[in-house]
């Protein structure tokens, strides 16, 4: 018999969930010190959101149902009395931040890399067989922040710790009240749409610095709308409007965007829901602004669907590039042989039509979750057809390299 979703039911799940890792965590281990709880309440399988993650995320990083102070197992640190507010403007608004270390560790890397033997037309190598160590174990580190701050902000993101050439990525969130939300800085995983399952981000050009609105509504399933202008700070521009994006997202069913209630499991152990989600992205490029592969493109549109049923995940999305006329997909799928491991299979391709970048592969993999914040994956790319590359112009072309790939990679987090 098939359980409600409910608040306390999440927090109860205990058992191993497993997803092919995703670059949009948006939730931490210091959450979960911050609250008590397994960081499987918001996960399936760090870093993937479920569908209770997403509600967390939507509530500007707060328990949802108003229960966040409830919820709270280490206290935050008062700034003032609440006397304070009855006086203002007399005296300062009070406020607090986290009574804990709001920080958290994520290592990743490749212990193994096989990349395949290329030639050119003629016969030519040109790039030998390889078999190594990947990056070198743990290669990569990054080091996360995360926390309230008073009733209304909150702050997210991270540092790459292996690249200090790299600036910090993060954003800060004003939440006027559940559900209505004003965040400014960068790395908005609305904007790399997507659901708890799938990120989307390589059908859209990466956005800068950005100012974001959203509006979230559903106790089940429910509706999202989000807006934001994006300062890309390239030397064409470099203006507040450089890019204008809105996405607008409806959930049938499940559990509710907002509330993370309600709906039924379609894998109990992962908290994961039985729900279908459409959506749909515009952006808006003042000229000039977009370089690389989408050089001279100054309109993009595109759409997604997602759901789960079962032990079954799947999702594709398209967009449109309005100017240079090429299309971009991306289709996924996933199946969870245990609760703690599970096969994926991954579609993707770039600019479809463009004989000098169009570069379609498909990624077999298979991830195991040892533990709630470490996971070992296999993935195996495969370049459906050569292809050309072009320079970071646009311009000229060369013979495309990029061979067949194997990665057997790690990570855990902390």
């Amino acid at each position: 018999m098939r359980k409600k979703l409910t608040v306390a039911s999440l927090v109860s799940l205990c058992a191993l969930p497993t997803l092919i890792p995703s670059q949009d965590a948006s939730a931490i281990p210091a959450f979960a010190r911050k609250y008590g709880t397994s960081c499987y309440t918001c996960h399936s399988g760090f870093p993937a959101r479920n569908a209770f993650g997403e509600a967390f995320r939507n509530n500007g990083y707060r328990w949802p149902g108003g229960e966040d102070e409830e919820k709270t197992k280490q206290e935050q640190l008062k700034l003032g009395s609440d006397g304070w507010k009855k006086t203002f403007p007399e005296s300062p608004w009070p406020a607090e931040i986290p009574g804990y270390v709001p920080l958290s560790v994520w290592f990743r890397g490749q212990f193994i890399n096989y990349s395949e033997e290329v030639k050119n037309p003629a016969g030519a190598v040109v790039t030998k067989e390889t078999l190594n160590y990947g990056s070198g174990g743990f290669g990569a580190a990054s080091l996360f922040f995360g926390g309230t701050m008073g009733d209304n902000l909150s702050a997210f993101g991270q540092y790459n710790l292996t690249n200090t050439s790299t600036a910090p990525t993060g954003h800060v969130v004003w939440s006027f009240r559940p559900g209505i939300n004003l965040s400014f800085g960068n790395a908005f995983s609305d904007f790399n749409f997507g659901n708890a399952i799938q990120s989307y981000s390589s059908t859209f050009p990466v956005v800068g610095t950005s100012t974001e609105f959203t509006y979230v509504t559903g106790q089940i399933g429910g509706f999202k709308l989000t807006g934001g202008l994006a300062q890309q700070g390239t030397t064409f521009s470099n203006k507040l409007d450089d890019i204008i994006y809105v996405r607008a997202k409806y959930k049938f069913c499940g559990a509710g965007l907002l509330s993370g209630a309600g709906g039924t499991y379609g894998n109990e152990f992962v908290g994961l829901d039985n729900h279908i989600a459409v959506g749909a992205t515009y952006m808006s490029a003042q000229k000039g602004v977009l370089t690389g592969a989408y050089l001279g493109e100054t309109s993009i549109y595109g759409a997604d669907i997602t759901g789960n049923i079962g032990n079954f995940t799947c999702g594709a999305a398209v967009s449109h590039d309005d100017d240079l006329g090429h299309n971009n997909y991306r289709v996924d799928a996933g199946y969870f042989l245990y609760p703690w491991m599970k096969a994926t299979l991954v579609y993707a391709n770039a600019r479809s039509g463009d004989k000098a970048v169009n570069a379609p592969t498909i990624a077999a993999g298979l991830t195991a979750h040892l533990r709630a914040n470490a996971l070992i994956s296999a993935t195996y790319t495969y370049n459906t057809r050569d292809h050309l590359t072009r320079t970071a112009t646009n311009t000229t072309a060369s013979l495309n390299t990029l061979p067949d790939t194997f990665a057997l990679a790690a990570q855990f987090a902390f």
